[in-house]
């Protein structure tokens, strides 16, 4: 879901204004580090889900980070699979894999740009 997320959405954009719970949680304080992306926050989405089910002891390390790998190369090829049917011009989706590679997906491939 994260890759196809990466897919149609803005990668580069830096969120507004983010912040985050005080120390003790009563609270929301202002986010004082560096920009954040809608990119870098949906990679942290995808690792804290994989890191829970670990902890849950659903799986283990390893399936999480493979589970991650194996799910974005079905994204991939489902992106692909659907370039293939829009009638509209389209220049294809482009997006960051979690290993930093740039590809471009269209007229049914991914390429690496």
């Amino acid at each position: 879901c994260c890759t196809v997320l990466k897919a149609f959405l803005d990668e580069e954009m830096v969120i507004n204004d983010p912040v985050v719970s005080s120390d003790d949680g009563t609270t929301l304080e202002r986010w004082t580090g560096e920009d954040l992306t809608v990119g870098g926050e949906v990679n942290k989405l995808a690792n804290n889900i994989a890191l829970g089910r670990d902890l849950a002891g659903v799986h283990y390390r390893s399936d999480g980070v493979d589970g991650i790998l194996v799910g974005e190369q079905i994204a991939l090829t489902h992106l692909a699979d659907k370039t293939r049917t829009y009638n509209e011009d389209f220049e294809g989706f482009t997006l960051t894999k979690f290993d930093g590679t740039r590809v471009l997906i269209a007229g049914g491939s991914v390429h690496e740009i």
